[in-house]
């Protein structure tokens, strides 16, 4: 959690050289020494709590992206379903039409119309 701290600080700061507000350089401020604070805690077990918070919360944003991107980068290729039972997300090769799909998850098969 500190790393992505001090990268929000510096962004902030490199933000603040061009369109100087004091409100942003006091956030750049407060990051920092929540930051430093954070380092130098003793208090392992809150450090700790609060790391696992803030990777739960980043590795959901994170696979949102990541998923996105797959979308983006298979748009020729393949498509991308959800399985209306357990909602697990397929990845299927494009061919238009009615198809029979069968989720590996679940094991429940289903029809789908892929237009295009």
């Amino acid at each position: 959690m500190n790393t992505f701290i001090w990268i929000v600080t510096a962004v902030l700061y490199v933000i603040n050289l061009f369109v100087r507000n004091s409100i942003i350089m006091i956030v750049v401020l407060l990051l920092g020494a929540l930051a430093i604070f954070r380092a130098l805690s003793t208090n392992i077990t809150k450090r700790l709590y609060e790391n696992n918070r803030f990777l739960s919360i980043y590795n959901v944003v994170a696979e949102f992206f990541k998923r996105q991107y797959m979308k983006i980068r298979d748009f020729k290729t393949h498509r991308y379903l959800t399985c209306p039972y357990c909602k697990a997300q397929l990845r299927l090769k494009k061919r238009t039409g009615v198809q029979q799909i069968h989720c590996p998850k679940c094991g429940k098969d289903f029809k789908k119309n892929i237009l295009f």
